[in-house]
């Protein structure tokens, strides 16, 4: 039994408190190895990618994924701004084919266009933080991030090549694919929405239209085969494995949702493969 307290906890240890609260409450979500989550996707402990001679051929969630507490330290709103505020950065649109750039600083973005992103513009008009930076200081933070530790050649440290991505609400970007690799949300929220690799595109697919659109307008009309095979939220401490050739939407669900995304290599890929990219790992 514990002695009541003496006084009421201050602002701070309250704070403290809940933070410590949320961080178990992700946790105890993934205590249990080999679980499947609700959204149908293999949950396994992070140490589980030690044993990972080939790629798996689904997409997995190994979690938890604490190997970068200090990159999220770093990329809170209030310090990235206060470092890299003033570095440049390149905006991609955030269609399927992100053929469009914009140049502009760190503080410029995260300050005019992020609070933009919940409008219902198109992806081919909206501008989103993803992709290889040119700024060396921004540069430099993302090459402080920890890539997921795994066995073999395919997931070496010099066979991935890191996004930085940096986005508001209701934001995201539309149906794509493309190579394997790991995502990782370091704060707030982000819904994945995958499809099997396949000749033809999820329904209603639009190369210029927004990820919220699909979701309100799209999503709601779909039944059996044509449902998503995942369709899932991920937060910090949650890293996704995403096989080659996916089809995949995302929209970030949260003001100041940071994230990156380590692509890694094919050749490699493939090398540890025997050239044998079918099911069975």
């Amino acid at each position: 039994m514990h002695a009541p307290a003496s006084k009421p906890p201050t602002l701070k240890e309250a704070l403290v408190v809940a933070a410590a609260l949320a961080a178990g409450a992700w946790a105890s979500r993934d205590a249990t190895p080999d679980t499947a989550d609700p959204c149908g996707l293999e949950r396994l402990p992070a140490s589980a990618a030690l044993r990972w001679r080939r790629p798996p051929p689904r997409p997995v969630v190994l979690a938890p994924f604490a190997a970068n507490d200090g990159f999220r330290r770093r990329t809170a709103r209030a310090p990235l701004l206060e470092r890299l505020g003033e570095s440049r950065v390149v905006l991609t649109s955030s269609n399927s084919y992100s053929e469009h750039e914009l140049a502009t600083t760190l503080r410029a973005y995260v300050e005019d266009h992020v609070p933009r992103h919940a409008s219902d513009a198109a992806a081919n008009e909206s501008y989103y933080l993803f992709g290889p930076q040119f700024d060396a200081a921004l540069e430099a933070l993302v090459e402080s991030y920890a890539h997921p530790a795994c066995g073999g050649a395919w997931c070496a440290r010099d066979a991935f090549a890191a996004s930085f991505g940096l986005a508001g609400a209701r934001s995201g970007v539309s149906f794509h694919t493309h190579g394997s690799g790991f995502g990782e949300v370091l704060h707030g929220r982000k819904r994945w929405i995958l499809y099997p690799p396949g000749d033809a595109a999820p329904p209603g697919f639009d190369p210029d239209g927004p990820t919220r659109r699909w979701v309100d307008d799209v999503l709601p009309t779909l039944r059996g085969a044509d449902l998503p095979a995942h369709d899932c939220v991920l937060g910090p401490g949650e890293l996704l494995y995403f096989p080659p050739l996916w089809w995949h939407a995302t929209l970030n669900l949260d003001d100041h949702t940071v994230f990156v995304s380590s692509f890694a290599s094919d050749h490699a890929r493939e090398a540890d493969s025997g050239g044998d990219l079918r099911p069975g790992w």
